[in-house]
């Protein structure tokens, strides 16, 4: 959901819109199709670019080359950069998506569908990774897929689920792209409060260690091999830098930090994992299928008390 998670290839301009056909964006889930299993994230050859949402349903997506192009080179003249563009371009698209959740029926009844379920099992900030038997949620998410359930919404604003209907939510790169208080002060919040009691929650996101670690070992031609292939020619002063603030990232985390929020945010049992290490059943076979992202992902595994209060 990130500003430039979303918008990183998609070019640097703004659009012109008529919202006319809102209403027409949000399309029912049908549960009676099925999916080929090669369209389930665990089945999938391994991708660098698994999250990343090529077409959506953005009025700048839709747009041709050439009106993308034009629209670039208004924003160049009237001298805003890159990040601005994108950022700006992203708060109008989210108010675009705001309005049609307000105005799309099909919207409103698969919120009135997922209040009356229990035990769901939540996909946090989906982009291009499907989870077949999930809820995927997320704002710029793939056209509707057939067999697996997905929501279009502005997470930032809360999620709208019932409280304790969630046994399960997974969520990896995703955080990294909303800012830090956003983080802090809604989406974990919202977390623990959709989560039944004993709930189980795992996280991915970028290691800010594994970057520094990684910085200090090329130093003395200690690297491991994955980043060095990664690196290409940039630096490693250049690669701490994008993993922090490049492809639409907020903030970058270690273990400590991310338990200190969990922890604050009255999750128990904070664990740190190795890629694809669970006991939890739901997540077996979730993380990606990714050497870079396996060595560079810091993984998290918390639950909520067995009894809330």
């Amino acid at each position: 959901m990130g500003v430039g998670r979303y918008t990183r290839d998609e070019g640097r301009g703004s659009y012109l819109c008529n919202v006319r056909n809102l209403a027409l964006w949000c399309h029912p889930i049908d549960r009676s199709f099925t999916m080929k299993t090669s369209e389930i994230v665990g089945d999938r050859e391994p991708t660098a670019a698994l999250h990343q949402v090529q077409k959506s349903w953005s009025p700048y997506s839709r747009a041709s080359a050439a009106t993308r192009s034009r629209l670039r080179s208004i924003w160049a003249y009237l001298g805003f950069n890159h990040d601005v563009a994108s950022k700006l371009r992203y708060e109008m698209d989210m108010v675009l998506l705001r309005i049609r959740c307000k105005l799309s029926p099909a919207y409103k009844n698969q919120v009135r569908d997922l209040a009356g379920r229990h035990d769901l099992l939540v996909h946090l900030g989906c982009g291009n990774a499907l989870l077949s038997g999930w809820v995927n949620l997320d704002c710029y998410p793939p056209p509707q897929t057939a067999g697996v359930e997905i929501m279009t919404l502005d997470l930032r604003r809360g999620l709208p689920l019932a409280t304790g209907s969630v046994a399960a939510l997974f969520s990896e790169h995703f955080l990294e792209h909303l800012p830090f208080e956003t983080v802090r002060l809604v989406i974990l919040p919202e977390i623990r409060r959709v989560l039944q009691a004993g709930g189980k929650l795992r996280i991915g996101v970028p290691n800010g260690e594994y970057f520094i670690d990684q910085y200090l070992a090329y130093r003395v031609g200690a690297h491991d091999s994955v980043y060095e292939q990664q690196r290409n020619d940039k630096t490693p002063m250049i690669m701490l830098n994008e993993i922090a603030h490049g492809h639409g990232h907020y903030f970058v985390y270690d273990f400590e930090t991310m338990a200190r929020l969990l922890t604050g945010a009255g999750f128990v049992s904070v664990r740190r994992c190795a890629p694809y290490e669970t006991s939890v059943e739901h997540f077996i076979g979730k993380d990606r299928v990714d050497a870079w992202r396996n060595a560079m992902t810091l993984y998290i595994e918390a639950e909520t008390p067995s009894s809330l209060g």
